[in-house]
C-alpha cells in the first residue's frame, strides 16, 4: 500500500479518529492536582492493548503518576520508541476561557477556520493521540514497517521521576531501538513546519528568604510599620534576584557562561539558513509580545535564542496578594526560577554556581529547593531520523524551518546520552496557547498531522534501507 492509499486511508477514518480524540481530551490529566491521571492512563493502556499490545502502567513511586508502556512487535528489521506525554497543566482562570477547558469545543475561529479548545490539545495531548491512531491505522492495513516501543508519560509537567527511572531500568533492552520519536503539531500560524535538532535543558528551584536570627519577623507577619526597624525577607529576596542578571536580564551569575560552549559549523550553518526564512514579527505576534529585548539584526535575535542560556522568574510569593489593603511585614518570601542549559552547561554545576554567588554577596541565608531537571539534548541534522522528517515535510510539499536549537526542554537526553539512539520528528498542524487559557489546535491541521506521521515512518525506512 502506497502512503498516499494511507493517507486516504485516514480521510475515511477521520470522523471516528476526531471523535476518538475529543473523547481523551475530554478527560482531564492535570499532573499538579493528579485530576484523571488514571483515568487517561487507563485509557491510553486500553488504546495500545487495541493495537496487540501488552500495555503496562510503571510507577517510579508510590505517589508518581503512571507512565504507559508497550511494546508492538511486528516482525520488523528495525525499532522505534514513541514518546508521548499525557498530563496538562491546570486550567488556571476559568473565567479567561471563552469555552470550558475539558469539553473539546469546536469553533470557527479566523484565520484558522475550525479549531479544537481544550487544555492540552497543543501540549501535548491532542498529538500524542493522533499518533497511536495514525500508527493504528498502519496496523490495520498491514503496513507499519518498523516495530514500536511507546513510552506515554503522566508527569511530564512536574518534571516526575518515572520516565528517567524506566528508562534506566530497561535501558539494555531500549538501547537496542534505532530511532526515537516526538511528535507534535510542528507548524507555525504561517503553515511553516519546524524541525528541532536540539532542546535546552532546564534547572527549576526556589530560592526563599525567611526571618531568622539576621533579622525579619520569625513567628509570623508582623504590622508593617515595624518596617523602619525590621528588615524586610523580601526586599532581601528582591536585591539577592537582583544580582542574578544584568541590565538586559541575562544571566549575570559568576562562572556561568564558562560552561558554554560555542555553536558548531553545523549550527552556524543551519542558523544562516535560519536567518532567511525566520520571521520575526510574526514570532513575536504568536507569542503575543510587542518587541524583543535584543536590539540589532535578525541573526543576533537568532543567535542568542538558539544557543545563550536564560534566567527567568517563573513567581515571587510573598505577603498580602489579595484584593484591598492589608499592612504588613511578611515573615518570608519565594521566588520560583527557571534556568535554561545550553551545551556543554549541568545541572549540578548551574545550581552550584548560582549559590556560589550568592554566597560570595552575603547572601547565606538564602535557601534553595532543587526539583526534577532536564539536562539539554541534541542530534546532528545528518542522522537519517532528521532526515527523514526533512523528507516527510517536503512530501506534503513544506519547506521545514531547520532549528539545531530550540528554547523549549523536555527529557529527550534520555534517548541520546543514555540510550545513544537518536530521536527526532515532525510534524504538520498547527496549535497554540500551551499553558494558557483557550488553548487550541486547527482541525484540518489535526488530520494532517496524523497522515505526516505516517510519511514520517514510511520516509525513515526507506532511507534507512537506502543507507
Amino acid at each position: 500500500m502506497s502512503i498516499e492509499s494511507l493517507h486516504a486511508e485516514i480521510d475515511r477514518l477521520w470522523p471516528k479518529h476526531l471523535s476518538e480524540t475529543r473523547r481523551m481530551l475530554r478527560i482531564p490529566s492535570v499532573s499538579m492536582t493528579g485530576e484523571g491521571i488514571q483515568e487517561t492512563a487507563e485509557a491510553l493502556s486500553e488504546m495500545l492493548s487495541e493495537m496487540g499490545t501488552k500495555a503496562r502502567l510503571f510507577r517510579a513511586g508510590p505517589k508518581s503518576h503512571p507512565l504507559v508502556a508497550g511494546r508492538l512487535d511486528v516482525g520488523a528489521k528495525r525499532t522505534g520508541i514513541v514518546y508521548g506525554m499525557y498530563d496538562v497543566q491546570p486550567v488556571g482562570d476559568l473565567e479567561a476561557w471563552d469555552h470550558p477547558p475539558f469539553e473539546a469545543t469546536i469553533v470557527r475561529k479566523k484565520p484558522h477556520g475550525e479549531v479544537l479548545i481544550n487544555r492540552g490539545v497543543c501540549n501535548s495531548k491532542g498529538s500524542l493521540v493522533g499518533n497511536l491512531l495514525a500508527f493504528k491505522t498502519m496496523l490495520d492495513k498491514g503496513e507499519l514497517p518498523v516495530n514500536l516501543e511507546f513510552v506515554l508519560e503522566g508527569e511530564e509537567e512536574l518534571g516526575g521521576p518515572s520516565f528517567p527511572k524506566y528508562i534506566h531500568k530497561n535501558k539494555a533492552k531500549l538501547s537496542k531501538a534505532d530511532f526515537a520519536l516526538g511528535l507534535d503539531y510542528g507548524e507555525n500560524s504561517k503553515g511553516v513546519p519546524m524541525i528541532a535538532l536540539g532542546l535546552k535543558g532546564c534547572v527549576y528551584f526556589d530560592l526563599t528568604v525567611r526571618g531568622s536570627e539576621r533579622g525579619g519577623p520569625t513567628k509570623g507577619e508582623i504590622h508593617s510599620s515595624d518596617a523602619v526597624i525590621v528588615e524586610s525577607p523580601v526586599w532581601r529576596l528582591v536585591k539577592a534576584l537582583n544580582t542574578l542578571v544584568d541590565e538586559d536580564q541575562d544571566p549575570a551569575v559568576d562562572g556561568l557562561w564558562d560552561s558554554v560552549r560555542e555553536p558548531s559549523e553545523e549550527d552556524l550553518a543551519l542558523l544562516k539558513k535560519l536567518v532567511k526564512v525566520f520571521d520575526a514579527e510574526s514570532y513575536a505576534g504568536d507569542i503575543g509580545v510587542k518587541r524583543f529585548k535584543v536590539k540589532g539584526s535578525k541573526q543576533k535575535l537568532l543567535r542568542k535564542y538558539l544557543f545563550e542560556p536564560s534566567l527567568n522568574i517563573d513567581g515571587v510569593i510573598a505577603g498580602y496578594t489579595e484584593e484591598g489593603t492589608k499592612t504588613v511585614l511578611p515573615d518570608s518570601a519565594k521566588a520560583k526560577i527557571d534556568v535554561r542549559l545550553v551545551p556543554d552547561m549541568t545541572i549540578e554545576e548551574t545550581r552550584a554556581k548560582i549559590m556560589a554567588h550568592l554566597r560570595r554577596r552575603g547572601f547565606t541565608d538564602i535557601e534553595m529547593r532543587n526539583y526534577e531537571d532536564y539536562p539539554w539534548s541534541k542530534v546532528s541534522v545528518n542522522e537519517t531520523i532528521s532526515q527523514a522528517s526533512i523528507a516527510a515535510m517536503r512530501y506534503h510539499g513544506k519547506e521545514p524551518e531547520v532549528w539545531p536549537l530550540t528554547a523549549g526542554s523536555a527529557p529527550f537526553y534520555l534517548f541520546d546520552q543514555v540510550l545513544g539512539i537518536p530521536w527526532g520528528g515532525a510534524g504538520l498542524g498547527h496549535a497554540g496557547r500551551p499553558h494558557a487559557p483557550n488553548e487550541y489546535a486547527v482541525v484540518k491541521g489535526m488530520k494532517d498531522f496524523e497522515k505526516s506521521a505516517i510519511t514520517l515512518v514510511c520516509k525513515y525506512v526507506e532511507m534507512a534501507d537506502c543507507g
